[in-house]
């Protein structure tokens, strides 16, 4: 099967005669050493040089040299420890260390001669060396031994013109061929000769493979798909693979000896043609300081096809007969089309198939930077957000908000001309760009035409529950002139944003073409929504916690309460951010913040001893509407480990009455998922809650609304208090009275028997460490009051 490999690493292997150099996809099939002797194996091989050996660097002789010297510190200490020393070097040695007489007697031998040849010690020692070769090497073995006898007082020294090729016999019989190393010594008064032998049947597979390699490197060309053409200095093709079939359609013989232009359409190729000639003088390693690239894109002439995308790549140039340059091909006509696929993917929203922001910030800089606008050029953004879509997405779910959006995207498209261009930036968002208008009146009439369409009412035919919803939405629009109201991407979408947000400000479903003189306040409100979106993800929001206490004043939780100071140090009520980060969808982030930071600093004070502590989270009707509310919230509070028994939900009487029933199901359900989890009524005695609707409500705690406390001395207020509170004791729920700022009003609620309050009196909402300092100190006041009281009762203080 053939497969695709790296275009430079194949040229690399084509062209060296290193098999290092083979690609390691391939390294399986192309190994070992290119340039190794081939040892003759017959008698005469005895007198035979290695030429693989240098003589002035030979590891085999420079190894012998060790073992001497190690012999001569034997003879001169004849100690056991030099003996020890000189049997850890020989046994050190991976090959062959064998000690004769010059007769041949084996004297000694270093563990590995005896692994080799197969024998045991006991064996060998005092037998003849002659034993261990075939007959045709004993003669010529016993001669060079007979040169290395003593000659007067100075041993022959050995170079590497000594390495003997012989054939060893081993003792289950076979023949394997070996290179050894000679060299005379005195051991003690007798002339002996020491041998350094090596096994070289791991030589010879290895030229067995040499053969192989150069037998694969021949049909190297044919094992991939790529084309691989070899040209002269004259750019004719004197050789290609039969690749070529597949890259271009033609047989390998129809473009042997034809010009390598034919492979190109004309113009392409006398384009590169002086690129291409660059190639055959600069290699590989110097191409990229003169600016050749490793590969380049081009289109190929393919023989049926007609015109195709093509890589290349060259190798270096070689002489070969003459000037020569390799190079390969490959069809990328796949690979073009995936990248396409792959732009539109990283380009387009998912779900409406429109530009996305990314676009949106391309083609703008390609408009703006167009060298044909002239000073009378004028262009246009539009920026749109949908008017009642969260409460779609809401109340009828995602898969009717997202068919939503795409009719949507579907409206847009057919407002515009065809070189204007609509994007979605994300949630309702949405922007349009005219790229060309001749004044302001031509913005106006596309967003007039896009007030009129998306007025239009919508039929929901989702898969849903909700199949066949008809519903109706508006569309808040802000105009902005390029270059007046904004000369870059930047200013011109913050101009357009701006006027959409004084659309909003005056009453939605309308445009505004921005105009600096009345966009202030919407300026302003601008501003402070893009710095609450940065402060969120910043840490600009902080919680602060105010005590909930019993009717003896003892603190049972607190109330996680969001606040958020600017980075110019102004603090923002939450009577300010709250309604805007509802506006702007940021309730939500927001909530989910909150929720996982009160409960996690909840944990923290059960760490610390106190586990009774409970904490109330306030949770907006967009957040508690969300179809996947109750699996974040069932995740945030496992992950804090919290247990529910210790965390309230306060809702407004608003939020549940919207739709009770659907409340009713998300209440037992959230409780079925976390046992124990509490939820509270906020601000109870505002709105409209019907009597009926209560006693069905799986509910825990009414919160008495602040006016009410308040203003506590009038007696229609004083009245309602007390209906509260005797509605909540026949409903058997905890009633929790906020806005405590005296003691009277503590004495009032603690009389009628109003199990928790909150408010200045008490403390002010503070952050965790100030509330957590209040507990600890009633705690310690309670164990001295205990202890105190325990010794008035002691006998021994009496």
């Amino acid at each position: 099967m053939q497969k695709s490999i790296d275009m430079q690493e194949l040229l690399e292997a084509i062209e060296s005669s290193d098999s290092e150099k083979v690609p390691e996809s391939l390294s399986g099939m192309f190994s070992g050493p290119m340039d190794r002797p081939i040892y003759d194996q017959g008698p005469a091989a005895s007198q035979h040089r290695n030429p693989f050996y240098d003589p002035g660097e030979s590891i085999f002789s420079q190894l012998l040299e060790r073992i001497l010297q190690g012999y001569a510190l034997k003879l001169e200490n004849e100690g056991e420890e030099s003996s020890a020393s000189l049997d850890i070097l020989l046994d050190g040695v991976s090959d062959s260390v064998l000690i004769m007489s010059p007769s041949g007697k084996i004297i000694e031998a270093n563990q590995a001669f005896f692994r080799t040849f197969g024998y045991q010690r006991s064996d060998l020692i005092d037998s003849p060396i002659y034993e261990l070769l075939p007959e045709g090497y004993r003669a010529a073995f016993h001669q060079r031994l007979a040169d290395f006898s003593m000659q007067g007082d100075a041993p022959r020294s050995a170079t590497p013109d000594d390495i003997l090729a012989f054939r060893g016999l081993l003792h289950d019989g076979s023949v394997v061929s070996m290179d050894c190393l000679l060299t005379a010594i005195q051991l003690g008064n007798e002339p002996a000769v020491i041998a350094l032998i090596r096994d070289l049947s791991f030589d010879h597979a290895l030229f067995q493979q040499l053969k192989e390699t150069r037998e694969h490197y021949v049909a190297l060309s044919e094992t991939i798909t790529e084309a691989i053409f070899r040209l002269d200095d004259e750019f004719n093709i004197i050789f290609a693979n039969s690749g070529v079939k597949n890259t271009f359609g033609w047989e390998r013989e129809e473009v042997v000896h034809q010009p390598f232009s034919i492979l190109f359409p004309p113009e392409v190729f006398a384009k590169h043609e002086g690129e291409f000639r660059k190639y055959f003088y600069v290699d590989d390693q110097d191409r990229k300081a003169v600016g050749l690239k490793r590969t380049f894109e081009f289109l190929g002439t393919t023989k049926h096809r007609g015109v195709a995308p093509m890589e290349m790549s060259f190798g270096n140039s070689k002489e070969h007969k003459g000037r020569t340059l390799t190079c390969v091909i490959r069809d990328i006509t796949q690979r073009k089309t995936i990248e396409r696929k792959l732009r539109h993917l990283a380009f387009h929203d998912k779900l409406t198939g429109l530009g996305n922001r990314d676009l949106f910030n391309e083609d703008m800089a390609n408009m703006l930077a167009n060298p044909e606008h002239d000073s009378s050029w004028r262009g246009c953004v539009l920026f749109l957000d949908l008017d009642g879509f969260k409460h779609v997405n809401d109340t009828l779910g995602h898969d009717a908000g997202d068919e939503l959006l795409i009719e949507t995207g579907r409206r847009l498209r057919v407002c515009l001309r065809e070189h204007d261009t609509a994007y979605r930036f994300g949630g309702d968002e949405f922007v349009v760009v005219l790229s060309n208008i001749k004044d302001v009146s031509d913005g106006v009439i596309v967003a007039e035409r896009i007030l009129a369409s998306v007025s239009d009412l919508y039929i929901l035919r989702s898969k849903s529950k909700n199949s066949g919803s008809r519903v109706n939405v508006g569309v808040s629009i802000g105009v902005a002139i390029i270059p007046d109201n904004g000369a870059t991407i930047e200013e011109a979408t913050k101009s357009a944003d701006i006027a959409m947000y004084c659309s909003k400000e005056e009453g939605k479903n309308r445009y505004t073409i921005y105009d600096p003189a009345v966009s202030a306040k919407a300026t302003a409100r601008w501003q402070m929504e893009q710095e609450m979106k940065t402060a969120l993800g910043d840490g600009g929001f902080k919680l602060f916690y105010q005590p909930i206490v019993g009717a003896d004043g003892k603190v049972r939780g607190m109330e996680a309460l969001s606040r958020w100071r600017r980075t110019d140090g102004d603090q923002v009520p939450p009577s300010v951010f709250i309604p805007l980060a509802e506006e702007s969808g940021m309730i939500i982030p927001l909530g989910d913040w909150a929720l996982r930071r009160a409960c996690y600093d909840t944990r923290r004070i059960h760490d610390r001893g106190f586990k009774d502590i409970y904490v109330s989270v306030n949770v907006s009707s967009h957040q508690f509407e969300q179809p996947n509310f109750a699996d974040e919230l069932e995740s945030i509070v496992k992950g804090s480990g919290l247990s529910p028994s210790c965390l309230k939900l306060e809702l407004t009487e608003s939020t549940i009455m919207h739709d009770t029933k659907d409340a009713i199901e998300r209440f037992n359900d959230i409780k079925k998922r976390l046992p124990g989890i509490s939820f509270m009524v906020d601000d109870f005695g505002t709105g409209y809650s019907s009597l009926a609707y209560l006693s069905q409500l799986p509910v825990d705690a009414l919160k008495i609304d602040i006016s009410f406390v308040l203003n506590l001395a009038e007696l229609q207020n004083e009245k309602v208090v007390n209906a509260i509170i005797n509605l909540g004791h026949s409903l058997k729920l905890d009633i929790v009275a906020e806005g405590i700022e005296t003691k009277e009003q503590w004495a009032y609620f603690s009389e009628r028997d109003c199990g928790f309050m909150q408010g200045y009196y008490f403390l002010r909402p503070a952050p965790l460490e100030e509330v957590y300092a209040l507990i600890a100190k009633e705690a310690k006041a309670e164990a001295i009051a205990a202890g105190n009281a325990a010794s008035a009762k002691s006998p021994l203080t009496a």
